[in-house]
This record gives structure tokens, sequence and C-alpha cells, in this order.
């Protein structure tokens, strides 16, 4: 197969990670994989090979429709792969430039509309969702919130998030947590709860820290350790200083690797208004650790409530301090974490992940679409 992946742009975000995993990993079955981003990004995330870049740092651009018709030209992709609702639209309009009769295909990993701009692209949105040949959910869930908002395509599949168990594993916490907990100044007996997000408004990192400050106030020896960096950062830690408890958080910033951080925490928490189905999630509880979840978007198809973790309503602090209290006795944080390994390991496999999109992009060139699953 030919593919063209089409991204917004290169940022250490779960899509744009799971997308280069993605054709990494149908490079090495031998497809032709071709990355295309629509702004620059990060560096560090370029690969090899280097994806082709429009620059279109102008939102919505005629410039960058035109670059990337050329580019279908050039590359003369079977299959497009548009990540997110902007590509999809650049790649719908720039396929019909290009004359191409690639199949288009959406990964959809946002559970709402992030911006104005997208509310009001809606419509326009749902015009060529209607269009598209396929679209990939990463939860059911996610699924029928966007269906709920008018996206009727004609074929839809749900392929869940996998991790990758070589590299998230039980092992990594043996091998890192002590070494790690000391470098941050943590003490055998402090409580660390975890937080591992990019800074954005809707990851609500300001909930754990009030969290953190009524657990103190309850004589928890509770610590609160971030891990990430974004536009949010600087206000988060300003309300961190406001509400006494900085000297109990550590900030440890953008990490290319989280699993030596993640092995510090003695349970993960994420607090998100609005997920879809949160990769870190599922990457604490196969190195062992149980969570605490926001219940958004997958996320009650990610945890088992009582058993690997507690699901808790978004914004609700108070159902949030409950669930790190009942999560403080070292003994049933233990168990909640084997129970977590295993269950990631039957359910959430990137192998497994990777092969459903391997076998249905294969089928669906061959027009042996596997529909509604």
């Amino acid at each position: 197969m030919r593919l063209m992946f089409v991204l917004n742009g290169l940022v250490p975000g779960g899509a744009e990670l799971h997308t280069l995993l993605l054709a990494k990993s149908l490079a090495t079955h031998g497809h032709l994989c071709t990355m295309v981003s629509l702004t620059r990004g990060d560096p560090m995330l370029l690969g090899d090979p280097p994806p082709e870049i429009c620059n279109g740092n102008r939102i919505y651009d005629i410039g960058t429709l035109l670059s990337l018709s050329r580019l279908i030209r050039a590359h003369s992709p079977q299959i497009i792969v548009a990540i997110e609702e902007r590509p999809l639209l650049f790649a719908s309009i720039s396929r019909h430039l290009a004359g191409s009769n690639a199949k288009l295909v959406s990964i959809l990993h946002k559970a709402y509309h992030r911006t104005i701009r997208e509310r009001a692209f809606h419509p326009v949105y749902r015009h060529v969702v209607a269009r598209v040949d396929a679209m990939i959910y990463v939860s059911q869930n996610q699924r029928k919130l966007w269906e709920d908002r008018g996206f009727s395509p004609p074929c839809s599949i749900v392929i869940r998030n996998g991790v990758d168990l070589r590299r998230f594993s039980a092992h990594s916490v043996i091998e890192w947590r002590d070494r790690t907990r000391l470098q941050l100044g943590f003490a055998p007996n402090d409580y660390v709860i975890g937080l591992c997000a990019h800074f954005r408004p809707e990851k609500n990192h300001l909930q754990l820290i009030d969290a953190v400050r009524v657990l103190r106030d309850r004589g928890y020896p509770v610590k609160a350790l971030l891990v990430g960096s974004g536009p949010t950062e600087t206000s988060v830690t300003q309300y961190a200083r406001d509400s006494g408890v900085l000297e109990h958080t550590v900030f440890a910033g953008h990490q290319q690797d989280v699993r030596p951080y993640t092995s510090a925490f003695d349970i993960g928490v994420l607090c998100s208004r609005y997920e879809a189905a949160p990769l870190a999630a599922l990457e604490m509880m196969a190195m062992g650790l149980p969570v605490v979840v926001s219940n958004v978007g997958g996320a009650a198809e990610m945890v088992l409530p009582g058993e690997t973790g507690f699901l808790f309503p978004a914004g609700d602090t108070m159902s949030l301090v409950s669930s790190i209290e009942m999560m403080s006795d070292p003994l049933k944080r233990e168990a909640f974490g084997r129970a977590a390994s295993k269950f990631v390991a039957a359910n959430f496999a990137v192998d497994s992940m990777l092969e459903s999109y391997r076998v249905f992009l294969s089928e669906l060139l061959s027009e042996q679409r596997r529909c509604n699953l």
C-alpha cells in the first residue's frame, strides 16, 4: 500500500505519536508511508524519513491546500489518512484538486471541538465526514459523542489505543522508582500523585492542585508530580503557589521518556474535562499503577472501578479526593496495580492495535470493508 498521513503539525501529543508509530509499523510490513505536516513543529518528531512540510501557519490558507495537492500528485497515495478534522478538510479538498482517487480515511482522537473556530466549522466537517471512505474512532463512547453531533460517515470502526508492553511494564518501575524519587526529593512515606499530560486548559491540572490542598489539610503526606509542559504551566504553577502547596508540587517539565517519572508515582491521576481515550492512563496501568481518571470519553472502557482504579465525575474535586483517599493503603495500591497491568495486557496491547489498523486499511483498499464495528 502507498499511504499518506496528514497531520496538523508536529507536536509531542498523543495523536501525533500514535500516527508516527502507525506509519513506522506499516513501513516495516513493506508499505510506503509519507508523512505530511500542515505546519512546522517539534524537530524531535521529524522522524526518518522526515515529513513533508506544507508550512500552512495561516489557518485555512489556500497555499497550504495547493501545496498538499502537489504532494498528493507527486506521491500518488492509494490511501490518505487524515488525523483530526482540519487535516481531513484539507485532505478532502486537496485530493479533489489533485484529481486523485485515493481512499480518504480519518482517524479522530478528540472528543470535542477545542476552539471557537472549530465549532464554527462543524457543519463543514460534518459534510466532509459524510463523504470519507472510512472513519476510525479510538473508543465506542467517543464514536457515540460524534454521531450525536451529526457525524455520519458511510463506514466507521473503533480501534482502541494500544500500549507497547515491552516499554511500559512493571519492570520499568523496579528499574527507576527509588532513584527517581530520591532525585526529585520525595521521602519514602510521601504519597506521590502523578499526572502526565500536556499543559492545556482541558487537562485541568488546577483540580489536582485543589485535591492536594484538601488532602494535605486532612493529614495525608501527599505530593504531586506533574510531567509535561504547555501553555497553562505558568498559571498552574502560580495557582499552586497561591494555594500554599507549591512546596508539595514538583513540575518535571516535558520529558522525551516519561517512564522514569511515571515510575515515581504511587497512583496516576487524569483530571481532564474532555478526552477520547487517554493513552497516558493506559501507560500508567501497564506499569502496574492504579489510576484515578475523570469519567469522560472512553475512560469507562479503560478503567475497572474498584479493581484497577476509580472514575470520578469530571470537575468534581471532592470525588477525586475521595478516590485518592481510598488508594492511600500501599497494599491496596499494589493489588490494584497488578490488576491494571493484566487488564491492559489483555485488552490494549499495541501489537494488536497495529495489526487491526493494517488489516482494516488493507481490506479497505481491496473493498472488503468491515464497517460500523
